[in-house]
């Protein structure tokens, strides 16, 4: 496991110097999504034979092909965004903020900081690839977790997708996306990740060491106590009072909850919702 890390810091540190030959970080996007493959496929390989033959074959093939699947479209996802070259805004934030320190600052900020917060859900990964109890309830639970949130992942994606692409082509005068996933919470694509990792953990009950439920906590503390924020003050500073409305529309954050209860909770947290002339057809 520690190995592992090191690793990983290791390859964050080539592309950090990457980073600083092309002036640009897009290349450890790739990581979140690529690396959790790779490490599943690692931890097998450096099993011993009579370690191996202790596992329960029925839950590898389930969890490999799962990861796999999650893995590949967080990477089509992210290319098909025009993730080749684009930096995160974040990042290109940062890079404004630091100016000629962020040369140094981004190697703690960005890459070693990215290594931190891949890492601790990762642990996940070890329960369920490691575990030699035989398959048993959990492993239909963790199934069943990862594949509604790699679904959840890819209905909102898609939507979101498309949304963006009707708003290049001119074919929709909404500002935000209110419908389908996105009526009933902010960052339905936050709760899939969050479910996924879950499940990943599901796969580990039973193994010996408790501590891999660290993995969904840390995920799921990443996405409640920082990611949310980070998006939203954003949305906040580009879209003023019509992101605002749409919190007050949709008032939970990342928990799927059925637009009246929305309302009413927005009401409650957010306010009152307000007119704005550039929001009228995205409040209908």
């Amino acid at each position: 496991m520690w190995l592992d890390l090191i690793i990983l810091l290791g390859l964050n540190f080539v592309l950090y110097l990457h980073s600083l030959l092309v002036k640009n970080t897009f290349m450890v996007d790739f990581i979140w999504s690529g690396w959790p493959p790779i490490l599943t496929y690692v931890i097998f390989l450096r099993l011993t034979s009579e370690e191996t033959s202790q596992l329960s074959l029925p839950r590898l093939i389930t969890l490999f092909p799962l990861i796999m699947v999650w893995g590949f479209r967080l990477t089509h996802n992210f290319l098909s965004r025009g993730g080749v070259g684009h930096e995160d805004w974040r990042y290109a934030d940062m890079r404004v903020k630091f100016g000629k320190h962020f040369w140094w600052i981004s190697l703690f900020s960005v890459y070693w900081g990215q290594t931190a917060f891949l890492w601790l859900p990762m642990l996940s990964i070890y329960g369920g690839v490691m575990n030699t109890q035989s398959y048993n309830s959990w492993d239909i639970v963790a199934t069943l977790t990862c594949l509604a949130g790699i679904g959840l992942e890819t209905f909102a994606d898609m939507s979101m997708n498309n949304f963006i692409n009707l708003k290049k082509q001119k074919k929709t005068d909404k500002v935000i996306l209110d419908t389908g996933l996105w009526a009933l919470s902010r960052h339905p694509n936050y709760l899939g990740e969050i479910c996924f990792w879950w499940g990943i953990y599901f796969f580990g009950v039973g193994y010996a060491e408790k501590w891999i439920i660290a993995g969904p906590l840390a995920i799921t503390g990443l996405f409640f106590g920082v990611s949310v924020k980070l998006m939203e003050d954003r949305q906040e500073e580009n879209k003023g009072e019509v992101f605002r409305n749409y919190k007050r529309k949709v008032g939970s954050g990342i928990i799927l909850l059925p637009p009246s209860v929305n309302l009413w909770l927005g009401k409650k947290l957010y306010g009152e919702i307000v007119t704005v002339d550039s929001e009228k057809e995205s409040l209908n």
